[in-house]
């Protein structure tokens, strides 16, 4: 399944399969501190993602990179409709959350392109020293 098209639930369900000490919903649950069917229930769309405080311990259980930490709050986000919750407070209540809304709202009215956002993440990317795609 496309990483786009998959769900919260779908996402942690295969990250705990992959994981190599063949982790089941109780050794998951008993370290989130909650109920099986709760996570079994999470991991079938059936309730709501898990709260910042559970993907952390879930993402640290499961040592997840920072890639995997950031698509899991992506995705949570989009089943619940709400701002990503580990860039809320940057998002909704920063200046350089007032400039990322500005610019995306530039998106949304055509005057940004993909392009443009490609040359400035490059441009981040080549300023931390991460190598170019």
């Amino acid at each position: 399944m496309l990483e786009k098209n998959m769900r919260f639930g779908q996402f942690i369900k295969a990250k705990r399969l992959k994981d190599p000490r063949e982790l089941t919903l109780r050794d998951v649950a008993k370290h989130l501190d909650m109920s099986i069917s709760m996570l079994s229930d999470i991991e079938a769309g059936r309730r709501k993602p898990l709260d910042s405080e559970k993907i952390e311990a879930f993402c640290a259980f499961l040592n997840l990179s920072d890639e995997d930490r950031a698509l899991a709050y992506d995705l949570a986000a989009k089943d619940t409709g709400y701002i990503p919750s580990d860039i809320d407070d940057i998002m909704m209540h920063s200046e350089i959350g007032d400039m990322a809304r500005f610019a995306l709202r530039m998106s949304n009215a055509g005057i940004a392109d993909e392009d443009d956002w490609r040359a400035l993440i490059r441009r981040i990317e080549q300023k931390k020293g991460k190598p170019d795609d």
